[in-house]
């Protein structure tokens, strides 16, 4: 807790740190801190309609997870995981829980190295509003997730293996998807 390595810290856009944070005036802890137990996070970003923060990161050798981020909650690195070390053996003691540390809602394994992430919330894809689109650089696709309730109810992969390197996904204003990948390609989505 005296590093901001593997954490999710919260600031103002000053820099200053709200007085709410919770660890702000515990001894051994900074108090930019407002979640703990991270790998590698790479997406984050405010739901729409929850205003709920959730993020993904990468896994080691799999396991890459999809979570909803919980004040001052833990999120179990190193001590749980779903992935393996790249050796091939289990992270730390090979568990997947542990009393007090948060479970992902979602779990990639294999590994899609996820990347970009929103909220579809236009009209030109109505059957998909209220999906989760994420972008995967290893597995070159754009996964959709439909949630229901905390529970992800179904996975549906676009453009599987097509998309490049996927780096970027967003809305646009004109309710359309668009991917950014490696390539330097700006691809759009139309139904």
């Amino acid at each position: 807790m005296s590093s901001d390595a593997g954490k999710i810290i919260r600031l103002y856009d000053d820099g200053r740190i709200p007085p709410d944070n919770p660890f702000v005036g515990q001894k051994d802890a900074l108090p930019e801190i407002w979640t703990f137990g991270h790998r590698n996070p790479q997406g984050l970003f405010v739901h729409p309609e929850t205003g709920e923060l959730w993020e993904h990161e990468h896994g080691p050798l799999g396991g890459d997870e999809l979570n909803v981020i919980r004040r001052g909650a833990n999120y179990g690195w190193p001590v749980i995981s779903y992935g393996w070390e790249y050796s091939g053996g289990p992270i730390g003691k090979g568990i997947t829980a542990e009393k007090g540390m948060e479970q992902p809602l979602w779990v990639w394994t294999p590994a899609i190295a996820p990347s970009g992430m929103f909220v579809y919330t236009g009209d030109k894809f109505p059957a998909w509003r209220g999906s989760f689109f994420i972008g995967s650089m290893a597995r070159h696709l754009l996964d959709r997730l439909v949630i229901r309730d905390g529970h992800v109810v179904l996975e549906e992969r676009l453009l599987d293996g097509n998309a490049g390197r996927v780096r970027l996904v967003a809305q646009g204003p004109d309710g359309f998807i668009y991917i950014a990948n490696d390539a330097g390609q700006l691809l759009r989505l139309t139904p």
